[in-house]
């Protein structure tokens, strides 16, 4: 059967819908349709610009379902914030609730170091801001950071320390700061906490726009309800010590009686002094967004065909009963339904994947995504992925856990205490291990690390610390680049899902589809870690430490001259490149030759 005129024409044609909708604030390819939520991005801009004249900072909580267009939103804020004079930052809560004050002060800062359209930053203007205000940092740390940063120096460092990672000590004095990383989870916290403070105070009495989103990824599980109380008492402290602050607040309208039951209420009054529902598109309004989608498509916006008739190829029936199906629709169905439409005028069947190809597809995307961008170091991420996989082989998160013990996890009576342990800088690392022998029985202590991040022999004290924890029954469990980059994509489609966010083709996949889904499709390399964490199975940690900075040095060494320099078996050594194939390549099988991996 030979296809219509209308199909060949539209073959021709990109899908205008294909892109589904807008994925961050930072979006480039936003569209605007400036009616759909006009009120609620007014309501935020004008608390901004009330922050600016009289002080004082707002508390918005913005509600809506799924697919509503809670980051269509914020994009448009943000814009707005650019065009201001105001500064603006906007991300995921993807994170733990011992770790939210660190997540906070990373992803802020990644906000106030992104490229502008002028070529400045953020920081840059924030920066201006202070020095028009004559304020500096209290902060002496930061103080110095602002000071290398006006003159242009070690910008690379400087970027970092504001994101919270641990620099070497040669940058540190470079920076002309001493070395004064916190040992205790509290204290960095406390740390994280008073930088974002001193940051947003910094830009007064120019307002600070911060957009929290994924309020439900907190929650590891339906019943914790730690990282939702530490949200409320963040968000409180915020308000509290921010005058030029406008906080919002994002989270699903379904949530809501959640946030209610577990936020205490002074906090939950101080997150949400204003509340904004955005509610589902009524006709003319799904009418405006088809109309702005059909314009950005440059082939769509020049047909003539438009002129008489602005929604082709669509017709007004196809719109209300097809597309809108009678009822209101959110931004997400509506757009996914035309985007199906429009597939099938071509003549294409529209039908996208099934909610199994999908999760399938989009798993090993992130797989590539995370092993391309992770860094081998840190332990927020990581920690954070622990705690949304272990449930899914069946182990359970108990509280309250031993102190300096990041999880205490429990399945058919046994339990496993879980110490992240992934900063190549091992600053009172021996002091934390010390703790850690005290805190709990040792044999059930499970330190994870990376397999890139040697334990290194100038660290002598830290390794006689593992060395005692070993013999007594702990065990480092060393993750291989590829089961970190798995347990990176397992973490966001969980938080996604938790959040609403995941979405085939409009219909958004709930957690505990997904849940089930990665239980029966865990890739294999996660699964070994949740079994290993049970047997404490694991090769010695000194010796595959000792094999990385021996290649280090040398470069390449045959297995026979490693093992008599090491002191050790052949097989001994075999097994310890093995583990760490993320430092160390071999050649032969079995290996006979060993050499540093490229990049490690």
């Amino acid at each position: 059967m030979s296809a219509s005129p209308l199909a060949i024409e539209l073959r021709a044609i990109p899908n205008p819908f294909r892109s589904g909708i807008t994925r961050d604030a930072w979006d480039p390819d936003w569209v605007d349709v400036p009616e759909i939520h006009a009120a609620a991005s007014s309501r935020v801009c004008r608390e901004a610009t009330a922050a600016r004249t009289s002080g004082g900072g707002c508390g918005m909580l913005v509600f809506g379902e799924p697919g509503s267009g809670k980051t269509h939103l914020l994009n448009r804020v943000r814009r707005w914030c650019v065009e201001e004079g105001a500064l603006f930052a906007g991300f995921r809560l993807q994170c733990g609730p011992q770790t939210m004050w660190r997540h906070m002060r990373r992803e802020f800062a990644r906000n106030l170091l992104r490229r502008l359209a002028d070529g400045e930053t953020q920081m840059d203007r924030l920066l201006a801001l202070a020095e028009a205000g004559g304020r500096e940092p209290h902060d002496y740390s930061l103080a110095r950071v602002v000071e290398r940063w006006r003159e242009g120096r070690l910008l690379h460092e400087c970027e970092a320390w504001l994101r919270g990672e641990r620099l070497p000590e040669a940058a540190l004095r470079a920076l002309g700061i001493a070395d004064t990383s916190p040992e205790e989870e509290e204290e960095a916290e406390d740390e994280a906490r008073r930088v974002l403070k001193e940051l947003i105070a910094l830009a007064a009495p120019a307002p600070v726009v911060l957009a929290l989103d994924q309020v439900e990824a907190l929650q590891a599980d339906p019943q914790d309800a730690r990282g939702l109380a530490a949200l409320g008492s963040a968000a409180a402290a915020l308000r509290d010590e921010s005058p030029n602050l406008v906080l919002v607040t994002c989270v699903q309208t379904s949530f809501l009686p959640r946030l209610h039951e577990v936020v205490l209420r002074a906090d939950m009054d101080r997150m949400g002094e204003v509340r904004l529902e955005l509610l589902p598109l009524e006709e003319h309004q799904a009418e405006s967004v088809l109309r702005a989608r059909l314009d950005a498509e440059p082939a769509m916006r020049m047909n003539p065909r438009r002129g008489e008739q602005p929604l082709w190829p669509f017709t007004n029936y196809a719109v209300r009963h097809l597309l809108m199906k009678g009822s209101p629709v959110t931004p997400r169905q509506l757009i996914a339904e035309a985007r199906r439409l429009f597939e099938q005028l071509r003549g294409e069947n529209g039908r996208g994947r099934s909610p199994g190809a999908f999760l399938h597809s989009k798993l090993r995307e992130r797989i590539e995504q995370a092993r391309e961008a992770a860094a081998t170091e840190g332990n927020e991420f990581l920690l954070d992925g622990l705690r949304r996989l272990m449930p899914l082989a069946g182990w359970s998160a108990v509280e309250p856990r031993p102190k300096g013990i990041d999880l205490l996890l429990e399945r058919e009576g046994r339990r496993v205490a879980v110490v992240v342990f992934n900063r190549a800088r091992l600053h009172g690392a021996a002091q934390r291990l010390r703790k850690i022998r005290m805190a709990a029985p040792a044999g059930t202590v499970r330190l994870v690390r990376a397999a890139a991040l040697p334990v290194s022999a100038s660290a002598a004290k830290t390794r006689e610390e593992l060395a005692k924890l070993e013999a007594e029954g702990a065990r480092l469990a060393r993750l291989p680049a590829e089961t970190l980059a798995a347990l990176e994509a397992c973490r966001t489609l969980l938080a996604d899902a938790a959040a609403g966010d995941l979405h085939n083709d409009g219909e958004t996949l709930g957690l505990e589809f997904v849940e089930q889904w990665l239980r029966d499709n865990l890739p294999e390399e996660l699964a070994s870690v949740a079994d290993g964490f049970e047997s404490g199975a694991a090769e010695p940690a000194g010796l595959l430490d000792e094999v990385v900075e021996l290649l280090r040095a040398v470069k390449v060494i045959s297995v026979e001259d490693a093992a008599a320099r090491l002191g050790a078996g052949i097989e001994e050594v075999r097994r310890c490149a093995d583990q760490g194939e993320d430092a160390v390549a071999a050649v032969g099988t079995p290996a006979r030759v060993l050499f540093e991996r490229r990049g490690a």
